[in-house]
């Protein structure tokens, strides 16, 4: 926590970077709750929450969620590859601690807001949630002008784009640390990411909480994210990494298999908020080692094939996930995204042990 302060007041420059993916975030966490609960007051079933989060069954839904989907295959890999240069060398675990801080606190403050607009407003409370966040994606493209010039172009390769980016990828997939990197990532996605249909089965059906008892859950999560992110700020070395990326895995894995247990809402909330917690620890260390071993001229690579793999998973863990809620329930979903996750683990470990990975000397601690 003391470098995550020492980087705020030390560097002004990335504060607005922090401040837009706050209150977007915000935004975000308001209207995840309004979609999928909307969606499953409508419909009545699982599959609604995996209609919703892949858009699928209304042509203009559709072709909005393309274009949002673009918009977002753009700007994650862009942000990921930003943050090395708005911040000091020195400081690279903190800013990557900072900003999945910082985008975590608005998805725990949206989702607490929502249940409180829930209950306010009742039938209309979903479209209210909806427009404030329309309204805080215009106010984060306002604030990130503010960052315009900040990175200094590369130079041209003079290659084709579709040449120089096989070459970028074939670089990137070329190191065995990388390339588990990425397939852990993929997979923990893919497994783990089931709890997305799941969590709002295992609140309405299982534990009886309704809808505001779904956003104390996802609220739960949002805190063990924050915290998660937050123990990954401190600045360490090779071995320091590579421990507490499986650690942080280890412990997502755990907090999923707890979840299927919960008898009660309290216990699911303190399971939510391990599996956050881990989660938060895993990302964090994820993209550091990245940012590290990977040259900085291939990180908007090195991002691009992330998020690609990543959102492949997540299309099949909200595929598996409807269709596993909706024969066998939350708790046998969540259940076997735990399992799932320790495999993942598991294959993991016995890699990152036997291989170590390269620091780079410019991005390495103490430089």
């Amino acid at each position: 926590m003391r470098n995550v302060l020492d980087l705020w007041r030390a560097e002004r420059r990335p504060r607005w970077f922090f401040a837009a993916h706050m209150q977007g975030a915000l935004g975000v966490g308001l209207g995840y709750v309004a979609l999928m609960v909307f969606a499953y007051e409508q419909i009545g079933s699982a599959w609604a929450a995996t209609a919703v989060l892949l858009a699928d069954g209304i042509v203009a839904m559709m072709a909005l969620a393309v274009v949002l989907g673009m918009g977002n295959a753009l700007f994650r890999p862009a942000t990921s590859a930003l943050l090395p240069a708005i911040v000091s060398p020195e400081r690279l675990t903190s800013a990557n601690a900072l900003y999945g801080a910082s985008r975590d606190a608005g998805h725990l403050l949206g989702p607490a807001l929502a249940a409180g607009i829930l209950l306010l407003t009742g039938p209309g409370g979903p479209e209210i949630l909806l427009a404030i966040n329309a309204a805080t994606f215009i106010v984060s493209a306002l604030l990130l002008t503010r960052l315009r010039g900040v990175a200094q172009p590369t130079e041209a390769s003079g290659e084709s784009l579709l040449s120089d980016t096989r070459a970028g990828i074939r670089a990137v997939l070329g190191d065995r640390i990388t390339r588990t990197l990425m397939c852990t990532s993929g997979a923990v996605v893919m497994v783990a990411g089931t709890m997305n249909v799941a969590e709002l089965v295992l609140a309405q059906r299982e534990l009886g909480a309704g809808s505001s008892g779904f956003a104390l859950l996802v609220c739960a999560y949002g805190c063990g994210l924050i915290g998660g992110s937050l123990l990954g700020a401190s600045e360490t070395d090779e071995d320091g990494l590579r421990r507490r990326y499986l650690l942080g895995l280890g412990v997502l894995g755990i907090g999923l298999v707890g979840s299927s247990l919960a008898p009660v809402l309290a216990a699911a909330m303190a399971t939510f908020a391990l599996s956050g917690l881990g989660n938060g620890l895993f990302v964090v260390s994820d993209r550091v080692l990245l940012q590290r071993i990977v040259p900085e001229r291939l990180h908007g690579r090195t991002f691009g094939l992330l998020d690609a793999v990543e959102s492949w998973g997540f299309g099949g863990a909200l595929l598996a996930g409807g269709a596993l809620a909706s024969a066998y329930g939350g708790r046998t979903t969540f259940a076997l995204a735990g399992v799932g996750t320790l495999l993942v683990w598991l294959l993991a470990a016995r890699v990152l042990r036997r291989t170590r990975p390269v620091l780079r000397p410019a991005l390495a601690v103490g430089a």
